[in-house]
């Protein structure tokens, strides 16, 4: 619950995004099923997430913040290297498709997860419409 900007009424706030730990080789995916509509789930490979997380929220519709595409546009061209550390972004087309299978398809088959940190984002749980913004949003130099 946050106030509003006259600071008289509270309003509840849902989630910016959500993070969800996964196994990088697998296509086990969490279950996103719940997903409330333009909530936006992030997939981080296991190990590279805090000891402590709080619990996803994906159900909860992400009331008060910006449109999808502008919370993705605003974390990678705002937040990562400048308040966030710099993050390997990958955007995962098909739920078949596991995280080093995405990293392979962009040529990083090499990389080392325990050196650089990923954040993948399942197109498949992303409105149509904002698929091709978010896939170029996650394409690196």
């Amino acid at each position: 619950m946050r106030r509003t900007p006259l600071g008289k009424d509270r309003i509840l706030v849902g989630p910016y995004a959500t993070l969800m730990p996964v196994d990088p080789e697998s296509t086990d995916w969490p279950d996103l099923s719940e997903l409330a509509v333009n909530g936006l789930a992030l997939l981080v490979p296991t190990g590279q997430m805090p000891a402590k997380m709080p619990k996803a929220r994906i159900d909860m519709p992400p009331h008060g913040h910006p449109a999808l595409a502008e919370r993705v546009r605003h974390l990678l061209a705002n937040k990562l290297g400048n308040e966030l550390p710099d993050i390997l972004t990958v955007a995962l087309s098909d739920p078949a498709e596991s995280v080093l299978d995405a990293l392979a398809g962009e040529g990083l088959a090499d990389i080392d997860l325990s050196l650089v940190a990923v954040l993948a984002f399942p197109l498949w749980a992303i409105p149509l419409a904002d698929r091709p913004t978010v896939a170029d949003l996650c394409k690196h130099p």
